[in-house]
C-alpha cells in the first residue's frame, strides 16, 4: 500500500487527472528516462521486483505467502476495482503496467517469475473450465446410468487436478480438522445442488472476463457456498481469488495497451509505444484471448497496416527497427488470431487488409521472425482454436486457397535461390525469412504443403524439400542468384517504396553481428525445413489415415536426411555441399551448424514419430553422442 500511495499514485497523478482523454505528453512524461526523479525510484522502483521473485516459493513451501503475492499484484500494485468504482481509470492502470514492467525490464528473474504467476492463474482457469465442462455433461446423463457413474468420476478427477493448482483448505473452528479436509471440501463442492455457484465459477473461467464478473464472484461465492461449512466457502472463495483476473492484467487494460501503443507511435515515439506493446506481448503470451478482444484486435489490425504503409522519416524508421515494433506486433497477432476468428467479423475490411500485410510479411519484406508469426497469424485466423474445423476435406481445401499463393510466391526461383556474393546486398539475406516461412507453412498447412503440382510436375512444397536437401545441403543443382529484385514476379506487385520495413536492411553485411554467415544461417533454416516437414506430415498422416488425405514421406528421403545431418556431425559442422571450403569457413558458423544438425536429429528421434528404431543406426547414435563433449559450450547446452 505504500508502493501505491507514494510512487505509483504520485508518478500517476497527471495521466488520473486527464481521464480517459489525457493528453498524448502526459503519459509519454510518466515513461520517459528524462527529468526522473532518482531518490522515488530508488526507494520504491525495487518492490515489484521482489514482489515477483517471491513467487519461487510454492504452494507446499508456503500457500499463505501466494495468495497473499496474488492478492498484492491483483489489489494493491496498481489500486482495486470496487463496488463504487476504480481507484485508477483503465488509462492509468495500462501507463501503471507499461511503467512497473519497464522497470523489470533487465530484471530477468523477476520477469520470470511474473510470468510463472500468471501461467499459474492461466493454467487453474482451463482446469476450472474443464472441471465445469465435465460436469455439466456428467449431469446431463441419466441419473443411476453407468454412464453417469463415469462421467461424475471423470468431472471428480479433474475436481482434483484443479485442485492441486490451489492453496489447501484451512480447518476453521475447533471441531473442524475433518472439514478442513481438501478430499471433504471436494466432495461438498462437488455435490452442491446450488447451480448458481458453479454459474458464477464459469463467468471468470476464461480471462476476458470484466472487473464487475470478478467483484460479483468474490462477493457472492461466500454466501452460496456458506451452507457447505466453512471450510469449504474458505477454499472456494481462495480458488476464486487466484482464478480471476485482477487489476494488474486484466482485458481492460490489454485492450487500452494496444490502443495506447498506437497513440504513442502516431505521436512519433516508438519507445513508448514499444513498452506499452511488450505488456500486451507478454499477457498474450500466457493468456492469448486478451489480444483477441473485438477492440483490441481491430486497433492491432490497423496498428499493423500502419506501420507498413505510413510514410516516415529515417529516423522514425530507424527507431520503428530497433525497438521491434513490427516484429512484436507480428508475434501478438499470431497468439491472438487464434482466440479472435471463430466469432464472424463485422469489419471485413480491416481482416482483409491484415490478411493482404500479413501476405506481403511472408512473401516479399519480413524479417525471419515477422515471416514465421505471419504465417502461424494466417494459419490461426483459418482455423481458429474457439472453432476449429473438423471435416479433414474442408480443411485441406482451406490451407490449399490460403497458402498454396504464398508458397508459389515463395519457391520462384528469384526468392529460393543461394544468394552468390555479388548478390545485391539488399536481398541477400532473403533467404532465411523465405525460408523460414516456409517451415512455418510446413507445420501449419501440411496439406497445402504436401499437393501434387499440376500435370507431372511437383508440387510446390516438394519443390522447397528439393532445395533444402539437394541444393543447400548436399550441393546438388546449386543456381547461384546474382538477380537484383528484377525477378520479383506479379505475386508482389506493391511498390518498394511502401515499405518502413526495407530501408532498415540496406546495410545488410555477410556476416551478422553474432559471427554467424547469411549461408550458415540459410543452411540452417533448410535443415529446419526437412526436420519440421518429416514431423509434421507423419502426425498429419496417422491422424488422417483412414481418408487417405496424407501420404507420409518417403522412407528414401527420410533415409537421407538421418544421414545428413549425421555427416554434418561426423564432419565437424560442414555440409556436404560445402566441402570445397566456399561457406562455413569459420567455428561460429560450423558450431551453428553442429548444433541445428544434433537438435533437429533429436527432434527426429521423438517417440511419437517412432523413426529412432529403423532410421538411426548405431554409428548415428555414436555420433550424435560426441555432441555432449563439443569444443563449443553453444553446441553442449
Amino acid at each position: 500500500k505504500i508502493y501505491y500511495k507514494h510512487y505509483v499514485s504520485k508518478k500517476l497523478q497527471h495521466v488520473q487527472e486527464g481521464g480517459e482523454n489525457v493528453d498524448i505528453d502526459e503519459i509519454l512524461d510518466v515513461l520517459s528516462k528524462e527529468n526522473v526523479d532518482t531518490a522515488l525510484e530508488e526507494k520504491f522502483s525495487w518492490i515489484p521486483q521482489k514482489v515477483f521473485e517471491s513467487v519461487f516459493f510454492t504452494d507446499k513451501q508456503d500457500p499463505d505467502l501466494r495468495s497473499r503475492i496474488f492478492q498484492i499484484v491483483d489489489d494493491i500494485m496498481l489500486g482495486t476495482v470496487k463496488k463504487e468504482g476504480a481507484m485508477l481509470s483503465p488509462t492509468s492502470r495500462a501507463v501503471g503496467l507499461a511503467m512497473i514492467l519497464q522497470t523489470l525490464q533487465t530484471k530477468d528473474s523477476a520477469n520470470k517469475w511474473m510470468c510463472t504467476l500468471f501461467s499459474h492463474r492461466s493454467n487453474l482457469q482451463r482446469s476450472l473450465a474443464s472441471y465445469l465442462d465435465a460436469r455439466s455433461k456428467a449431469k446431463e446423463c441419466e441419473s443411476g446410468s453407468a454412464e453417469a457413474f463415469t462421467a461424475d468420476a471423470d468431472a471428480m478427477e479433474k475436481l482434483e487436478k484443479m485442485a492441486a493448482l490451489c492453496a489447501p483448505p484451512l480447518a476453521t473452528g475447533k471441531n473442524s480438522a475433518d472439514e478442513g479436509d481438501l478430499e471433504t471440501v471436494l466432495r461438498k463442492l462437488h455435490a452442491a445442488k446450488d447451480k448458481h455457484i458453479f454459474r458464477i465459477l464459469s463467468t471468470i473461467a476464461t480471462p476476458t472476463h470484466s472487473p464487475s464478473a470478478r467483484l460479483r464472484a468474490l462477493d457472492e461465492l461466500p454466501k452460496r457456498t456458506k451452507s457447505l461449512g466453512n471450510a469449504a466457502s474458505s477454499w472456494v472463495r481462495s480458488m476464486a481469488r487466484r482464478c480471476a483476473m485482477g487489476s494488474f492484467i486484466n482485458s481492460e487494460s490489454i485492450d487500452t495497451c494496444i490502443m495506447l501503443s498506437q497513440e504513442c507511435f502516431e505521436a512519433g515515439d516508438c519507445e513508448a509505444a514499444s513498452h506499452f506493446l511488450r505488456c500486451v506481448k507478454i499477457a498474450t503470451s500466457i493468456f492469448p484471448a486478451l489480444g483477441g478482444t473485438k477492440e483490441g484486435f481491430k486497433t492491432l489490425a490497423e496498428f499493423f497496416d500502419l506501420c507498413r504503409t505510413t510514410v516516415m522519416t529515417s529516423a522514425m524508421k530507424k527507431d520503428m527497427e530497433k525497438f521491434g515494433i513490427v516484429t512484436i506486433i507480428s508475434d501478438i497477432l499470431a497468439k491472438a488470431a487464434s482466440s479472435r476468428t471463430g466469432k464472424k467479423e463485422k469489419d471485413t475490411d480491416s481482416v482483409d487488409t491484415l490478411r493482404k500485410q500479413l501476405h506481403r510479411t511472408c512473401t516479399r519484406e519480413g524479417t525471419p521472425e515477422q515471416a514465421r508469426n505471419a504465417v502461424y497469424a494466417i494459419a490461426a485466423m483459418m482455423n481458429p482454436r474457439s472453432k476449429p474445423i473438423t471435416d479433414l476435406s474442408v480443411r485441406a481445401r482451406k490451407e490449399k486457397n490460403e497458402f498454396e499463393p504464398i508458397l508459389k510466391a515463395l519457391v520462384n526461383p528469384s526468392r529460393l535461390s543461394i544468394p552468390d556474393d555479388d548478390a545485391n546486398p539488399k536481398t541477400k539475406d532473403r533467404i532465411i525469412s523465405v525460408l523460414t516461412a516456409i517451415t512455418a507453412i510446413a507445420e501449419c498447412a501440411p496439406y497445402a504443403f504436401n499437393a501434387s503440382g499440376e500435370g507431372s510436375k511437383l508440387g510446390w512444397g516438394e519443390r522447397a524439400i528439393k532445395f533444402a536437401l539437394d541444393s543447400a545441403l548436399l550441393g546438388r543443382n546449386t543456381r547461384l542468384d546474382t538477380s537484383r529484385d528484377d525477378g520479383d514476379e506479379s505475386e508482389d506487385s506493391d511498390n518498394d517504396e511502401e515499405s518502413p520495413e526495407k530501408s532498415g536492411r540496406k546495410k545488410a553485411n555477410k556476416r551478422k553481428k553474432n559471427g554467424v554467415s547469411v549461408h550458415c544461417q540459410m543452411m540452417c533454416e533448410a535443415i529446419e525445413l526437412l526436420v519440421t516437414h518429416i514431423r509434421s506430415t507423419i502426425v498429419s498422416a496417422r491422424r488422417t489415415a483412414k481418408h487417405a488425405e496424407l501420404e507420409p514421406p518417403s522412407s528414401t528421403h527420410i533415409a537421407e536426411v538421418f544421414s545428413t545431418l549425421a555427416k554434418i556431425l561426423e564432419d565437424g559442422g560442414v555440409p556436404p555441399s560445402s566441402v570445397n571450403g566456399r561457406y562455413c569457413k569459420t567455428s561460429q558458423d560450423r558450431a551453428a551448424l553442429r548444433r541445428s544438425a544434433a537438435i533437429n536429429l533429436l527432434r527426429l528421434c521423438d517417440s511419437g514419430l517412432k523413426l529412432e528404431d529403423t532410421y538411426l543406426t548405431s554409428r548415428m547414435w555414436h555420433v550424435l553422442s560426441n555432441v555432449l563433449l563439443d569444443d563449443e559450450a553453444s553446441v553442449r547446452d
